[in-house]
């Protein structure tokens, strides 16, 4: 191996050996295990052997902090036990009446009930004059005993601010003193008796030795208790439950601290940790802290445990713990090697059908059996290849239907994707393109759709329906989108179909009505004539009924003549797709007063009443007045034939948001909201018309709707079946523009 090679060699170990270690999900499982193990081994082992014993000192304060909180809470809850107490008796029924009253033996029967099914120790009542009432303690057999002599509630501190305050909603107050009929100090709480009107009927005050207090504070501290009062001065303590009574002076004057000792617990808010002290023989650990209640501080406590309270373990050989560890950690990295192949196995052979289900070999399965979520892992993933599978299976059956279908079709299929590429789907579309190709030699591609203008930016093919001539041939082609479930679009799909045998039989066919029609008009124009004549020469000569015959001759010549003449202009749009409208500033008053002028007798002559409203100051409209004056005319014709004798006819113009609006409202028969529906297509005919008076073809609102959308206008309806009808004709006016020559606008019909 030359020297070179060796360089290489020697410059891609650290990448294999890298490689080597996270190329494998193993070796990123068991690899940093291993090094975790090392790391948490020799951590232990380091503190083991370097720290055997943890701080006693540490342990030590930490009970005592906890003490003393626990010292606090319970001294808040016994603060609580004194308020629910205080405020039983308070709100006893009767008891606020009576004190009012100074009726001594009802508070006291009251009172006395109160205390003795709550175990107060001690009871104190006060009336509103600072008279003491009721004065009770509970004796060690649990029997009360009244208490008369020097020691009188209402002198008090805590009395005495709250019957000087006179507030029955005043706050607790609170204070630890000592009771000279028993000489044991007390933790007393007083609130005021509320009488209604805002007025106080008293004080009541309660209290709990702390000879009874402190047993339980221990119990629950697991520390010894001492209450510090006035300077220092320790007045209680768990320490003297156990001495005689002449040696509990001696013992409290040994807890004494100094008064500076003192105020700095009674200032603090938090426990501090004090001296040591030696009781019978044993060495003790203080902490102090205030007792405080709300913002009130009572006196100090301290709490005490003893030097020995935890012991001490025995110390361990750095030896021993170093073979411990030792054994621990080769047995960890046993087991760890265990567990990972467990994992590992199962999932080489999970990558391994994954990569076969990937190269297209769906009947691949993982076999895995278990019930972790490796197993859970392994049977989602068969479940789903097997889903893939038919999935598969009935897409490829679903595709290959589809091209039976779309090779059977007539018609040609296409799909143009979002990039524009048009993809041909079926033979079909093959030969309609290949027949547009050979045609368009002949002539160049038209578009014949008359359904809508086309936008300038829109895409002729993507329109929903077009009509295309390409040489001789005529192509309809229908579009629409290929959308996903979510809405996304995928692309177009257009469909084509060769209609030039269909486009020449509707040529044939208008040009047929057209012949028709123009063949009838001539001699329905020698009929009308001759019957005019008639009846202008011979009126006096005819018998009155044969002038009737001539006149309901003249009258159904001209209905048949109407027909005609409706017949030609939709035989006209239709044959050209245009309406050829010459549009010119128009004065709608002017069009309006002409249409009422010819028509007005026909209205009157049937026994209609006309309403004429029309605006001053109206402004021009662009229109072409000979279609309009069609439109409009046949609008007030309809109005007049469907409307019974002695009904009426309205016909108001007038100006709205720039736009000029012709209204015509008759009291006729109505049309019903479902004729409604279909009122401006062609050849219909409304079902509730009287068919023998009124004759039509079912063009005439198609017809004239075609004429006001033309000039940019809409028509509406609005009807009741048996109260009558009101169309308007909506045109955008001029703004007072002048136009130098008239606009001709092509609109374009199906």
């Amino acid at each position: 191996m030359s020297d070179k090679q060796l360089s290489r060699e020697s410059m891609n170990w650290p990448h294999k050996l890298r490689r080597f270690f996270f190329s494998r999900i193993r070796n990123k499982i068991i690899i940093p295990y291993l090094v975790l193990t090392f790391a948490v081994a020799a951590i232990g082992i380091f503190i083991v052997t370097t720290l055997v014993a943890g701080s006693l000192e540490e342990r030590l304060t930490n009970q005592l902090l906890e003490a003393g909180r626990a010292v606090s809470e319970l001294l808040v809850r016994q603060e609580r036990g004194h308020w629910e107490a205080a405020r039983t008796v308070a709100l006893t029924e009767g008891l606020a009446k009576a004190l009012v009253e100074g009726d001594r033996v009802k508070v006291t029967m009251l009172a006395q009930r109160v205390a003795s099914s709550r175990e107060t120790e001690c009871l104190m009542i006060v009336d509103a004059e600072g008279q003491e009432i009721f004065h009770t303690i509970m004796q060690e057999d649990g029997a009360y005993e009244p208490v008369w002599g020097e020691f009188k509630a209402q002198d008090m501190w805590i009395v005495r601010q709250l019957l000087e305050a006179s507030d029955p909603d005043a706050s607790p107050r609170r204070r630890i003193r000592q009771h000279p009929s028993d000489g044991r100090y007390y933790h007393f709480t007083a609130i005021p008796i509320p009488l209604e009107e805002g007025r106080m009927a008293g004080v009541i005050v309660v209290g709990t030795s702390l000879e009874t207090s402190l047993p339980t504070f221990k119990t629950s501290s697991l520390a010894d208790i001492i209450i510090y009062l006035d300077g220092g001065q320790a007045v209680a303590s768990t320490f003297t439950l156990a001495e005689q009574p002449e040696k509990v002076e001696a013992v409290l004057e040994r807890l004494n601290i100094s008064p500076s000792a003192f105020e700095d617990a009674l200032q603090s808010t938090e426990i501090t940790r004090g001296e040591e002290i030696e009781i019978r023989g044993f060495d003790y650990r203080l902490a102090r802290g205030s007792l405080q209640i709300g913002d009130e501080a009572l006196g100090v406590f301290g709490v005490a445990l003893p030097s020995s309270f935890i012991v001490q373990s025995s110390a361990t050989s750095r030896l021993s713990y170093a073979l411990v560890f030792t054994a621990g950690m080769g047995a960890v990295i046993l087991i760890g090697y265990i567990i990972s192949q467990r994992i590992t196995s199962p999932l080489s052979s999970l990558v391994t059908t994954s990569q076969a289900v990937a190269e297209g070999d769906l009947g691949q399965r993982t076999g895995i059996k278990s019930e972790d979520e490796i197993g859970i892992l392994a049977d989602t993933f068969d479940e789903m290849t097997g889903r893939l599978s038919e999935r598969t299976q009935a897409l490829e059956e679903a595709i290959g239907r589809m091209r039976a279908i779309l090779s059977s079709m007539g018609d040609g299929v296409m799909l143009e994707d979002l990039d524009g590429n048009l993809i041909t789907l079926n033979t079909a579309a093959e030969e309609l393109l290949n027949e547009m190709a050979s045609n368009f030699m002949m002539g160049p591609l038209r578009d014949l759709s008359t359904d809508r203008e086309q936008d300038g930016d829109e895409d002729t093919w993507l329109l929903d329906y077009r009509r295309f001539e390409v040489g001789n041939k005529t192509i309809s082609v229908h579009s629409a989108p290929v959308l996903t479930d979510d809405g996304d679009e995928l692309g177009t799909v257009i469909v084509m179909r060769d209609v030039t045998a269909e486009v020449e039989a509707e040529r044939l066919k208008d040009a047929f009505i057209t012949h028709v029609s123009h063949e009838l008009r001539t001699p329905l124009t020698a009929i009308k004539g001759y019957t005019d004549l008639l009846i202008a020469t011979t009126e006096d000569a005819l018998q009155k009924e044969q002038v009737s015959f001539l006149e309901t001759i003249n009258r159904n010549t001209d209905d048949l003549m109407a027909m005609v003449s409706e017949l030609l202009d939709f035989s006209e749009m239709e044959a050209s797709g245009r309406l050829g409208i010459l549009k010119r500033p128009t004065q709608m008053s002017t069009l309006i007063h002409e249409i009422i002028e010819s028509w007005g007798p026909r209205i009157e002559d049937k026994d209609l009443v006309l309403q004429v409203e029309i605006a001053d100051d109206l402004p021009t409209v662009a229109a072409d007045t000979r279609r309009l004056h069609w439109a409009i005319v046949h609008l007030v014709r309809n109005a007049m034939q469907y409307t019974s004798p002695d009904g009426q006819v309205a016909i108001r113009l007038f100006q709205q948001d720039g736009y000029v609006v012709l209204e015509i409202e008759d009291t006729g028969v109505g049309i019903s909201p479902k004729d409604q529906e279909h009122l401006f297509e062609r050849f219909y005919r409304v079902t509730n018309m009287p068919d023998e008076d009124v004759r039509g073809l079912g063009v005439g609102l198609y017809l004239s709707n075609a004429i006001v959308e033309a000039h940019e206008g809409r028509m509406e309806v609005t009807s009741e079946p048996g109260t009558g009808s009101t169309f308007r004709i909506i045109l955008p006016s001029t703004h007072g523009e002048h136009q130098d020559k008239p606009m001709f606008t092509s609109h374009n019909r199906e």
